[in-house]
């Protein structure tokens, strides 16, 4: 028999085969969109270091401006799906050791708020990242959900309380708060300190020198990790590998 009385079935297989390969990628995508994440359950706190040494001036300008630029490209996606509030110490009024605010609980779509809160802070006063943190977690805790709290500080605790303590106390008292510290041009000894904390809790510990390593670790602790590793994605992803397989085999 002739090949070209194959080929009218052929062409309708591999359609089919099309067909179903564009269906698949088009639930991924829907899967990974925002609107499929919308009830990330699990809130975040950001707790951002205003202190004096933030207006301390790197290759980018202070170091305050660059946290801002990084907070700025992250917040808008982090928050349009997980709902996120704001605690900063320091600030225009601080004096020595306070300043420490709660500037908002965890709201969806908050990104404009916080910055707002961000752009209105002028550094200064000392690093009560402590007492930040535990205001953080509480204002999680009290909640009663699962959270995350992203400790973003260019200094090390010197307002008198201990920080691997704190996270020591957190994982007694607040087991399901996790917290995540970012390093932004710390020392090697204010760096080992602050990353008890996060050990203590959980969480990570990232060292950052510049706007591209701050941006990057924003993002991968503030994402709600639902949507980077939902088992409806990986579902999604073997059944795109099988049909793209399909796919192949009716091309050949």
């Amino acid at each position: 028999m002739s090949n070209d009385a194959t080929r009218p079935s052929v062409r309708r297989s591999f359609g089919r085969r099309l067909s179903n390969a564009i269906a698949i990628f088009t639930a991924i995508q829907f899967a990974l969109s925002p609107a499929a994440f919308a009830n990330c359950h699990e809130e975040a706190m950001l707790v951002f270091d205003a202190s004096g040494s933030m207006s301390a001036t790197n290759e980018r300008g202070r170091r305050i401006d660059v946290a801002r630029r990084a907070a700025a490209d992250v917040l808008p996606e982090v928050t349009a799906v997980r709902p996120t509030g704001l605690v900063t110490y320091g600030g225009a009024y601080a004096v020595g050791c306070s300043g420490v605010e709660l500037r908002m609980p965890p709201m969806q779509g908050s990104a404009s708020l916080i910055m707002s809160e961000l752009l209105a802070l002028a550094p200064s006063g000392q690093t009560p990242l402590s007492q930040a943190t535990w205001l953080a977690a509480q204002t999680l805790d009290n909640n009663g959900s699962p959270g995350t709290v992203v400790l973003l500080t260019d200094g090390y605790e010197n307002c008198g309380l201990n920080a691997c303590t704190l996270g020591a106390k957190l994982r007694s008292e607040a087991p399901k708060i996790k917290v995540h510290v970012i390093g932004f041009h710390l020392h090697s000894v204010g760096e080992r300190s602050i990353a008890c904390l996060a050990n203590q809790t959980g969480g990570t510990y990232t060292s950052t020198r510049n706007y591209e390593e701050l941006k990057q670790a924003l993002q991968k602790t503030l994402t709600c990790q639902r949507i980077a590793r939902g088992p409806g994605a990986t579902r999604f992803g073997q059944l795109a590998k099988l049909q793209l397989i399909t796919l192949g085999d009716a091309q050949g």
